[in-house]
Parts: structure tokens; C-alpha cells; sequence
């Protein structure tokens, strides 16, 4: 696959953190226009409550320095957001753009255009996405590369954590390799449950220094951590004990 095809492809896994339900044919598409301007951003919905719009523009707005900070940013472009009411309709256009059907409440098309379904987790979701976006100002080639620690910055940034003893499998000792949490969205969805512990777990043993380095580097754990695959997997699985399961 080339430049577009391989972007399509990366972008349509940036999903945000609940999984959406199957839609309903809709007789007529939704059409967007625009809603809301902020300083950073700019939100088209169709016919989602002005409340949720606004709600989630306030939480980017609210969020945005904070995440440029921890990403070491100064600016990034400014960021246009699309947000969908009908589930047919978003799905349509998810599954035209990026050429297959994905059970994802969001993805990004770039650095510059979010693309969010109307849900009671829209705010959260949305600042999710905008993670992606600005890593990718951090690095362009980061999008899913690896999709493990893609998905565990926007995770950790966006403070979206599950207890490890939540999780039955973890509980039991079978924790999945990073091979594993690579896997297609719509073949494994683990990486959003283990996603800001993985986060977690790198910043308070090695820094944010090299959580940032781990970004621009997608994810070189021998060049950055000092530590193979294989090494970081086992000290990761004995912080979740001593941690969480002690």
C-alpha cells in the first residue's frame, strides 16, 4: 500500500474507547454544518444536541494545553471535528474513507480532522482522537506503528484507566504479549483495557522524558528503555502484581 491507502488504513484504528452498536439504514444521509468555533477548533454536527456539541468542544478546549504540554508541543495545527448523529451515516463514511467497517465511536483522518459518533461518551472520546492527532505532530509516521503504544498514549493522556483487577484474564496470570495487543481492532480489543497501565507503568519506572522518546521512536524499547520486548513484557506483568494483585 502507498501514501494514502496506508493512511486510511492507520487512521481508520484510531478509535476511542467504547465500542459502537450496530447501526440502522438511515432513508436520508446526515449532513453536517458548523456549530461551534473555539480558539483551536472547529466542530460540524448534524443533529446531535447542542449541549453534547458544546460539552465537547468546551472539554478540548479545556483539555488542549495540558496535552500539548505532556506531548511536548508548543502548537499544532488547528483542528476541524466532525461529529455524527446517525450511526448509519457515520458508518458509511467510515467504511468509504477507510475502505473497511470498523467498530470504532472515532477515528482521525490526519492531524488536522477528528471524525466522532454521537455518544454519551462524545467528550471523553473526543479528547481521546485529539491525542492521536497531536502525536502524530510529534511524530508522522506514529499512527498505529506500533498499535499497542498508540493507543496507550491517547489512553494514558486521556486518563482513561481500568483497574487490572477488573480484568479476568489478568487476575488469572494471562497477560496477552505485545505481538498479541497488535492485532486488528476488530480481532482484539485488549490494548484499550491495558492501554494506560502500559502508560502508567513507563512513566513512573523510566519518565515522561521517555515515554515522549518511545513516540518519536515508535516505540524502540532497546534504544530507549534499554530493554528488549521481551524484558519490558515481564517487568510490566510484575508491576501489575505488585501493584494491583498483591
Amino acid at each position: 500500500m502507498r501514501a494514502a491507502a496506508l493512511m486510511c488504513a492507520a487512521v481508520s484504528i484510531c478509535c476511542g474507547g467504547d465500542r459502537a452498536t450496530n447501526p440502522t439504514p438511515a432513508a436520508t444521509a446526515e449532513t453536517l454544518e458548523l456549530r461551534v468555533t473555539t480558539a483551536h477548533f472547529r466542530v460540524l454536527a448534524g443533529t446531535a444536541a447542542d449541549g453534547a456539541v458544546r460539552a465537547a468542544a468546551d472539554r478540548l478546549e479545556a483539555e488542549y494545553p495540558r496535552i500539548l504540554q505532556e506531548l511536548g508541543l508548543t502548537t499544532v495545527p488547528d483542528v476541524t471535528v466532525r461529529i455524527w448523529h446517525d450511526q448509519a451515516t457515520y458508518f458509511n463514511e467510515l467504511t468509504r474513507y477507510c475502505g473497511g467497517r470498523y467498530q470504532a465511536a472515532g477515528y482521525i483522518t490526519g492531524p488536522t480532522e477528528l471524525r466522532l459518533l454521537d455518544t454519551p461518551q462524545l467528550s471523553g472520546n473526543v479528547v481521546h482522537e485529539f491525542v492521536h492527532a497531536a502525536s502524530m505532530s510529534v511524530n508522522p509516521r506514529f499512527p498505529n506503528n506500533p498499535r499497542w503504544f498508540w493507543e496507550t498514549v491517547a489512553l494514558y493522556e486521556n486518563g482513561e484507566r481500568v483497574d487490572p483487577r477488573s480484568l479476568d484474564y489478568i487476575v488469572r496470570g494471562n497477560f496477552p504479549t505485545l505481538q498479541q495487543l497488535n492485532v486488528d481492532p476488530n480481532a482484539g480489543t485488549q490494548i484499550y483495557q491495558l492501554g494506560y497501565v502500559f502508560g502508567e507503568f513507563i512513566v513512573s519506572r523510566w519518565g515522561r522524558p521517555a515515554f515522549l522518546r518511545l513516540i518519536e521512536t515508535n516505540a524502540d524499547l532497546p534504544a530507549v528503555l534499554g530493554v528488549t520486548t521481551s524484558e519490558f513484557e515481564a517487568a510490566w506483568q510484575s508491576y501489575v502484581r505488585q501493584r494491583y494483585l498483591s
